[in-house]
Formats: C-alpha cells, sequence, structure tokens
C-alpha cells in the first residue's frame, strides 16, 4: 500500500499496487516536484495567479540588489495600466499604486490620457475616460485634452494639434486613430476601453538584500 511523505506529500508507491494506478502517482508526483522548484526570472511576473509566499528568484542577481520577489497577496499579477495603449477584451491591468485589485478589459479599446480612478467593488466597471469633458466650441483646447462627442458614439478624442475649437461641432470619425480637424485644433479619436473589477492582484516585493 503506498504511503505519502511528510513535506512534499508525495506518494510512495507500493510493490503491491497496480501498474496503472502507480504511473498516475508518479505522475502527480512530478508536478508536485516542478511546482515547488525554484523559478527564476528577469522581473516580478505580469502574469498568472499566484498563491500568497509565492517566490521569485531574480536572474543574474548583483551585489547591492536583491534575491527575487515574494508575494505578499494572493491574486492575480498584471502589467501597470499605461495611458493611451490598446487593449484587448481579456487583459488585465494593475493601477500605478497597485490598490490591491486587478482590473479586465471588458471592451477592446484604448485607454486615455490619465488613469482613470478604478473602482474597488467586487464586479464594478468604468470607462477609460477620465477627465473627459463634452466638446464645446470656440474653445482652446491644450495638448492631450480629451473630449467627447455631444452624441455619444463609444469613442473619446484627444487633441494632437492645440488651438481654438470651430464654432461649430465637427464630424467625428469613428476610426481609430482617425484624425479630424476642429478649427484651429486637431482631434484623434479612439474606441473607449471599459474595464471590470475582476479579484485581488498579486503583491511582488522584493526580498533578501545582497551585501
Amino acid at each position: 500500500m503506498s504511503t505519502i511523505t511528510d513535506k512534499l506529500k508525495l506518494i510512495k508507491p507500493a510493490l503491491s499496487d497496480e501498474i496503472q494506478q502507480t504511473i498516475i502517482d508518479l505522475g502527480k508526483n512530478f508536478q508536485i516536484l516542478d511546482d515547488a522548484s525554484d523559478l527564476y526570472l528577469e522581473a516580478p511576473p505580469a502574469t498568472g495567479t499566484w498563491k500568497r509566499d509565492a517566490k521569485i528568484y531574480k536572474k543574474n542577481a548583483t551585489a547591492e540588489g536583491y534575491i527575487g520577489w515574494i508575494n505578499l497577496r494572493e491574486g492575480s499579477a498584471a502589467p501597470q495600466w499605461n495611458p493611451l495603449k490598446s487593449y484587448t477584451v481579456g487583459d488585465k491591468v494593475v493601477t500605478a499604486s497597485n490598490n490591491g485589485h486587478v482590473y479586465e478589459c471588458t471592451q477592446s479599446g484604448r485607454s486615455g490620457v490619465t488613469e482613470p480612478r478604478f473602482p474597488v467593488s467586487a464586479g464594478s466597471t468604468i470607462k477609460d475616460i477620465d477627465r473627459a469633458t463634452t466638446w464645446q466650441p470656440s474653445k482652446k483646447y491644450e495638448l492631450y485634452h480629451v473630449v467627447l462627442p455631444s452624441l455619444e458614439n463609444n469613442r473619446f478624442y484627444v487633441c494632437t494639434v492645440a488651438g481654438i475649437s470651430g464654432v461649430s461641432e465637427p464630424t467625428w470619425s469613428t476610426l481609430d486613430g482617425g484624425t479630424v480637424d476642429d478649427g484651429m485644433v486637431v482631434w484623434t479619436g479612439y474606441r473607449i476601453a471599459t474595464w471590470k473589477e475582476a479579484g485581488p492582484a498579486a503583491s511582488f516585493r522584493p526580498f533578501g538584500k545582497i551585501d
């Protein structure tokens, strides 16, 4: 009859075990050993789900650096949100401050100029159009000012040539990256990305200072 090891809980087959069951048990052992093996990366992971206390060792560690990173919170790892970046459904991000939550893209589009005020309520959603205002006539606009058409079209427009807008609202382009002339101003339009709170975010921190 098979027994279990104390530390890794590996299965120790007995001579009386059936061959098929022994092969299955050995396969489980190999997976446990693989999961327990040290992982070396250049930087903390930006994908995957990680348990608390998971350790990542730094490749090519140097003096005055750290041995690696340890995860202080069970959750998903994701890259930090970036402005004016194209995102597709299923992409995940964390905030610049890593507020403890991860966010999943639910509508493909482009992120805004400034990081949105990501909500922390479970499953809550947000459009990535922070600081956007409705377009106005004869108004002075600066570079990277963001406007929305008076009639919503699921897109936002970034000022890429500063100046004073025209007296009447322009015909807005619905092409991603399409430009619009508006008096002295030129706008570049993008589809709005939307985000949904998708659970806790992993929190990797350096450990093991090297003298």
